[in-house]
């Protein structure tokens, strides 16, 4: 029976390669942004879904900024990253439980 994508023991073999792969390349005081810049550049997290994290990041700044009102947050939202407001909300609905671990890891 083959393992699930998202089994304990794949994600630890990962994190040990990935920590093999960093410390070669950027010494062993790698900060955050050169492991997130090494992912994105090996294709290991599209810049789509680092896009769409910060939009989630910025929908609960922006919620708060416009006491509330949902349609001026998906309009700022729309114009800061070029995307259409339906583009926005989708992602928003859509995306929000997958940054959950209990969605990810099992």
């Amino acid at each position: 029976m083959s393992k699930k994508q998202n089994d304990k023991e794949i994600i630890y073999s990962f994190c040990e390669k990935m920590y093999q792969e960093i410390t070669q390349r950027f010494g062993d005081y790698a900060t955050v942004k050169d492991v997130t810049y090494h992912y994105v550049e090996k294709g290991i997290v599209r810049p789509t879904e680092v896009r769409d994290y910060m939009i989630l990041v910025d929908y609960d700044t922006y919620l708060r900024a416009n006491q509330g009102h949902i349609t001026h947050t998906f309009m700022d939202l729309s114009i800061k990253y070029h995307l259409s407001e339906r583009h926005i909300e989708n992602i928003v609905r859509n995306r929000r439980k997958k940054h959950k671990k209990k969605h990810n890891i099992k």
